[in-house]
């Protein structure tokens, strides 16, 4: 993945869907860089998120409170992060916003 910290409080995201599952938790896109048309990143607002949901089994859930999105990206690679109900609706429109 091709992450990295534009300035302080922002955090840049290359992968469509570590994106929308930050904003399907709550995260709030501040702008997305259109500076390389193959390459387009989504630039967040770093923040706290309220909580997470994550397993480290697949079988015992958990909720872990006050979650970074540093929190969240390691636990989507991990695949241990569980996806709200809100997560399909999010890819839908990151792919619109690539798209557009």
């Amino acid at each position: 993945m091709n992450n990295d910290v534009k300035s302080v409080g922002e955090k840049s995201v290359g992968d469509m869907y570590l994106a929308a599952a930050f904003l399907a938790y709550g995260a709030s896109l501040k702008t997305i860089d259109r500076g390389d048309v193959r390459r387009q990143k989504f630039v967040f607002h770093q923040a706290v998120l309220p909580s997470i949901i994550i397993s480290d089994d697949d079988v015992l859930v958990k909720t872990f409170c006050t979650a970074t999105l540093d929190d969240l990206e390691t636990y989507f690679i991990s695949k241990r992060l569980w996806f709200p109900p809100s997560y399909a609706d999010a890819i839908r429109g990151i792919k619109s916003a690539i798209h557009s």
